[in-house]
């Protein structure tokens, strides 16, 4: 017998209410072919067809168990809109851990290619700072490691405030770093 004269909300019914597992088949084999589809039309490669597959059967079970029709909306209306917001996640999921895996490779390669590093023994490297501030947080946050709040409690500063200063120390820091690397090269 054919699926199409089955109606959705009588094998809901049927589901959810009578466990029946006969309706259960008969709505994943009703929208294999939608599965199959939203698929296709968001991972255009063919690799991984049967997860995502798998993926739509997970919002299916999921639509099957949480649709309600007292919002006025059919179940293949509900259930595309929740396969759609799962493969759109999945999708963004991938493209984040793809431009993560992009960074790090990108990172060792830029590290390959460094010549001489630059090595600075921290105790021999001394700062000193002409605003008391400046030198509070490099002595704590950059020598001692001490953290954000103890900082901005100590000093009686929003953690905004403590963050800029942190940001001009590392700009002086740098600017320093750069000038030693150059009296190094030079005296060599």
């Amino acid at each position: 017998m054919s699926y199409k004269v089955y109606n959705d909300y009588e094998l809901l019914y049927l589901v959810n209410e009578q466990f029946d597992s006969v309706a259960l088949e008969i709505l994943i084999k009703k929208y294999k072919k939608f599965i199959y589809k939203k698929i296709i039309s968001f991972f255009p490669r063919e690799y991984d067809l049967d997860d995502y597959y798998q993926e739509g059967l997970y919002c299916l079970s999921k639509a099957i168990k949480t649709f309600k029709d007292k919002y006025n909306k059919t179940f293949m209306r509900y259930f595309e809109v929740l396969l759609d917001r799962h493969f759109i996640n999945i999708y963004h999921k991938k493209k984040r851990e793809q431009e993560q895996l992009t960074l790090l490779i990108n990172e060792a390669y830029t590290k390959n290619q460094i010549v001489e590093p630059i090595v600075i023994d921290p105790p021999k490297l001394v700062m000193v700072f002409k605003s008391k501030k400046e030198q509070f947080i490099y002595d704590n946050y950059f020598v001692e490691g001490k953290k954000i709040e103890f900082i901005a409690k100590k000093l009686k500063l929003t953690r905004k405030q403590v963050y800029n200063t942190i940001y001009r120390v590392k700009q002086k820091l740098t600017k320093f770093l750069v000038e030693q690397q150059e009296t190094k090269t030079i005296n060599k």
